[in-house]
């Protein structure tokens, strides 16, 4: 394979670089239905943290033996760093470049560009090799004070006069109000309460924050409320024996959180705090607000299992350190700041997972995923292991897990169990589905052998029950609803997935895998990977149903691909995970 990479034109004017780039990999097989596509990673590193920023491609193109990708895109550069960002430390940056299974750090890539332009106001930048240079100019990126403060006033003046002219308007809002409500005039969709009071309220609301550019809303009020307790409570002090765990996917004790919790129950000397429940700052009471931002204040360390929001509204105080023990094994479907552009991708300009000062992953080849998909330093990221991933190597927990299983399910002993388990289609929880008629049920069971039974266990976010005829019900159970997943792979003997992240379990206990990647290409445009699919999933990839029946009947799974993907992703298999995210805990808790 050989690639060439071209920077078409620089551009920087004030705190923001425009690239354009473009390139071409040539490989005897490309052709035109290849998936693949190469990746292209902004590379930037001052003295103490480094940022990895994608690339957005927007035009890539399969012909015969070639791939032609460019883009163009603008960043900005003074929210590259985050912790280092108010020192104004010099910083390079390179390329990173991957394509299918080639990947290489800071590419010979000539960096002076066809079109060159630096306005030199607030960073200065220069071609040295295959890197750029910036020098950030602390003066020009603060202004003068008297420049901001007459900005500030200004914009103040013209905040108060839409303010006002909204409280005169407000009349006029409550007769158009009345009239809604009376049935003269037709009341936008929007507003569907059932409670009358709540709906009339909510109209001139929304009337008066349009009229006067500040949003008047139950929220706002909370969202102002949460930040002025964490300043109150900020004037505590710091208890350096205290830890917090915050989660929004559970509501009680349970998966890393239970196994660490587990590890530190004993110790005395330890003040444990939990808040576990799904509610956002709109959602939340003022007593949750209150206990949140007093524990987020006054705790040393704060760990998290999933993206919390409310987190990066605050700036936590420096002593406080914040873990994330991210619920998911390996680096899989992309996510954060990976997806910029994408849809529900992380904009380059939010705080949102910036502020982690430690990541736990399976292994040192999750580091670079995670670091660019946060938006932190690679440092941030540890290589701990997955804490609830020791159970796949207590043998007492599988046997226990079985048996329950066995007990729940009779029917299904001295069988061959097919875990069905694919991940949910659309971007967001509110819009999740799977197309189930894709997994005909019936045509599955009427041309595998009758030795074969099948567990349906869908995302939780899919709703739509897995249509089962009446006649398969001794061989077909769906537990979508109940049981845990892991807990399914101790009696699971065959699986078919599509891009669910239950692929690194599974790696762990070396079952054979199907993929039933019927719109793959279609999922690569909208999501994507960190890695080349087709290249590296551990298993047999299928694209249509007849293909996915023939791999069962024929045992035909691909399994000598498991154990190099359980290499790359699992540093240590030994059933310590929690033991070393424990130190790591420990240690920040001195």
């Amino acid at each position: 394979m050989e690639y060439q990479i071209q920077v078409k034109e620089l551009l920087i004017e004030d705190d923001n670089l425009t690239l354009n780039i473009m390139g071409t990999v040539t490989d005897p097989s490309i052709n035109a239905h290849f998936v693949s596509k190469p990746k292209i990673i902004l590379h930037f590193i001052n003295r103490q943290e480094d940022r990895r920023i994608p690339f957005v491609l927007s035009n890539v193109i399969h012909t015969r033996g070639k791939c032609y990708f460019s883009g163009q895109y603008t960043y900005r550069l003074d929210l590259l760093f985050w912790k280092t960002r108010k020192q104004y430390l010099p910083f390079d940056m390179f390329f990173n470049f991957s394509f299918v299974d080639y990947y290489e750090e800071k590419v010979a890539v000539a960096m002076t560009p066809e079109g060159f332009l630096a306005d030199n106001k607030k960073f200065r930048c220069r071609a040295k090799g295959d890197h750029l240079a910036f020098v950030p100019d602390r003066k020009a990126i603060l202004h003068s004070p008297l420049r901001r403060g007459v900005v500030k006033v200004v914009e103040k003046l013209v905040k108060l006069g839409e303010y006002l002219c909204a409280i005169c308007m407000l009349p006029l809002f409550f007769v158009e109000a009345a009239l809604h409500f009376s049935g003269v005039l037709r009341l936008p969709a929007r507003f569907n309460d059932e409670n009358h009071p709540k709906r009339f309220v909510a109209y001139i609301l929304w009337r008066f924050s349009d009229a006067s550019g500040c949003v008047v809303a139950l929220w706002t009020f909370k969202r102002w409320l949460f930040k002025r307790c964490f300043g109150f409570y900020k004037l505590f002090p710091v208890k350096n024996n205290k830890i917090t765990f915050i989660s929004l996917r559970r509501n009680d004790v349970s998966g890393n959180f239970a196994f660490v919790y587990d590890k530190i129950k004993d110790d005395k000397e330890l003040d444990i705090h939990f808040i576990l429940n799904d509610h956002t700052i709109a959602y939340m009471t003022v007593k949750e607000i209150v206990d949140f931002t007093k524990s987020c204040a006054t705790s040393k360390v704060v760990v998290l299992d999933e993206f919390t929001p409310m987190i990066h509204y605050i700036e936590l105080r420096r002593e406080t350190k914040l873990v994330q023990l991210w619920h998911a094994c390996g680096a899989f479907k992309t996510f954060g700041f990976t997806r910029l552009s994408k849809p529900k991708g992380s904009p380059q300009t939010t705080a949102n997972h910036r502020s982690y000062d430690y990541v736990t992953v399976s292994s040192t080849f999750c580091k670079k995923c995670h670091s660019e998909g946060f938006g932190i330093s690679t440092n941030n990221v540890v290589a701990t292991g997955i804490p609830r991933t020791d159970v796949f190597f207590d043998e007492a927990y599988k046997q226990n897990a079985r048996k329950q299983f066995y007990d729940a399910h009779p029917t299904f002993k001295g069988k061959k169990i097919i875990l069905f388990a694919p991940t949910f289609r659309g971007t967001v929880k509110e819009t999740a589905f799977y197309p189930t008629e894709l997994f005909d049920i019936e045509t599955v069971c009427d041309s595998i052998p009758e030795e074969y039974a099948v567990i349906v266990k869908h995302h939780p976010f899919v709703h739509d029950m897995q249509p089962i005829p009446e006649r398969y019900r001794d061989r077909v159970i769906d537990l979508s609803a109940e049981s845990e997943l892991n807990d399914l792979l101790f009696v699971t003997d065959v699986i078919i997935t599509d891009y669910s992240s239950l692929v690194f379990e599974a790696s762990l206990l070396h079952i054979p895998m199907i993929f039933y990647a019927f719109d793959l290409e279609h999922y690569i445009d909208e999501r994507d990977f960190y890695f080349d699919f087709k290249q590296y999933v551990p298993g047999k990839i299928v694209y249509s149903l007849d293909e996915l029946i023939q791999a069962v009947n024929r045992e035909d799974y691909c399994k000598e691909r498991i154990a190099p993907f359980a290499d790359m992703f699992f540093d240590h298999r030994d059933g310590r995970a929690t033991d070393r995210v424990v130190k790591l805990l420990y240690d920040n808790l001195k």
